[in-house]
């Protein structure tokens, strides 16, 4: 399991958005909203365009949300819904169980936001990474947060940024997004034990933040 992390974190996810909610599916709704992607993937397979677009309808306001967070740039996060989509419907035929087309889905979205974090790494080192951090943690929490909370959250945003991608993207998908551990290891690609160990890591440097160990400016 990873690091608890200190009282103060529960302030910090308190005052962000609402999590994208592409993982979140009430018990009592599950099964029919399993039925139903189950059902429109069959048709989508078909070549029915209808389906496509209703299974998209219903799911790209998550999938937005969802890479907004993880990459903090609202440019990159629309080329990821994009290419998520894209990616989705060209090979929808791979997956077997459509019930299982909401997790899937996840699952190509990080992979697309580990692409634009390869990316965006190389045009650093070229020198030409123009990108705007325009959906930080702290600009997408509530306006009703008090001034001394955004600066709390811009210096996280700031530790979070010096993470390696993936304990950037575990970190967020745990605690942001709210993700059981399995289902983060599925949207990674991982084993367990990795997500428990790049999570570990990452809580850590959140926890050496908090204590003032590592300076958040």
């Amino acid at each position: 399991m990873g690091v608890q992390l200190p009282v103060f974190m529960s302030r910090f996810i308190s005052t962000m958005t609402r999590p994208s909610g592409i993982h979140e599916v009430s018990a009592g709704s599950s099964a029919r909203t399993e039925l139903r992607d189950a059902e429109l993937v069959e048709r989508a397979k078909s070549k029915d365009r209808a389906a496509e677009e209703l299974l998209y309808r219903i799911h790209v306001g998550a999938v937005g949300a969802l890479s907004l967070r993880l990459l903090g740039r609202s440019s990159e996060a629309e080329d990821v819904v994009q290419d998520a989509f894209v990616t989705a419907f060209s090979r929808l035929t791979q997956l077997r169980d459509g019930r299982l087309f909401r997790a899937w889905l996840m699952r190509i979205t990080v992979h697309e936001v580990h692409r634009r974090f390869r990316r965006r790494k190389l045009l650093r080192i070229l020198g030409l990474d123009r990108g705007h951090d325009d959906a930080s943690l702290a600009l997408l929490a509530s306006p009703v947060v008090s001034a001394e909370q955004r600066a709390e959250l811009a210096a996280l945003d700031r530790v979070l940024a010096e993470l390696p991608p993936r304990q950037r993207v575990v970190w967020t998908l745990r605690h942001v997004e709210g993700c059981e551990l399995a289902e983060i290891a599925t949207a990674c690609e991982a084993s367990l034990a990795t997500i428990k160990r790049w999570l570990s890591r990452a809580d850590a440097r959140v926890r050496a933040f908090a204590s003032g160990e590592v300076p958040g400016g």
